[in-house]
């Protein structure tokens, strides 16, 4: 099972609130295996880190043994103010890449994807990595433990699993769960596009 790792309150299974509205989710991109350095790094400058991380079972040749692994391989998530100072003070830490966006600005995350991840994540349903596929139906899980997390559907080897992804990167998570625990909701990115050509 994966688990939501926060820089002030590991584990705690609740995301932190920022009394400045000014600040927002982003996300960092870092170098090979830095993931956890940068974070360190970050939060030792007073930034606040979410790195979300999942329970994977590595096999040796003579023992088998539980580790955690970063969910989105070479990212974390920052919540801070973009302001010029705070860009540089980030690029600044060892092992940092780029924030991600365009146009030479960073791209916000929505708190509501952010959730989706923690409460995915935090959940006892068995989460794995995935790469984000070709988007399927928009889908609420309406009842068990991800109740009210939004994602879009796939099948992968048989099994029907919820896709959580996050917008401004090509990684997701991925859980398992039945037909009969999820409904479709409209997708507003795309009834805006098809209004727009109408």
């Amino acid at each position: 099972m994966g688990e939501a790792c926060f820089s002030d309150e590991t584990n705690s299974g609740e995301l932190p609130h920022a009394a400045n509205p000014n600040q927002a989710w982003y996300a960092v991109q870092t170098g090979y295996r830095c993931e956890q350095r940068v974070a360190s790094g970050l939060t030792a400058k007073g930034f606040r880190t979410y790195l979300p991380l999942l329970r994977e079972v590595h096999q040796w040749k003579d023992r088998r043994k539980v580790i955690e692994v970063p969910a989105f391989g070479g990212y974390l998530f920052l919540h801070y103010e973009p302001s010029l100072r705070n860009r540089v003070k980030v690029l600044e830490t060892n092992g940092t890449v780029r924030l991600l966006g365009g146009n030479h600005e960073p791209s916000q995350i929505s708190d509501v994807e952010i959730e989706a991840v923690r409460r995915t994540l935090g959940s006892s349903v068995p989460c794995d990595r995935c790469d984000a596929l070709t988007p399927g139906t928009l889908v609420q899980v309406t009842r068990g433990p991800l109740a009210g997390v939004h994602g879009r559907l796939a099948r992968i080897k048989n099994n029907l699993r919820l896709i959580v992804t996050i917008s401004v990167f090509s990684q997701a998570i991925s859980a398992e769960l039945a037909l009969s625990d999820v409904e479709a909701v409209q997708d507003r990115s795309r009834s805006s596009c098809a209004d727009r050509n109408n």
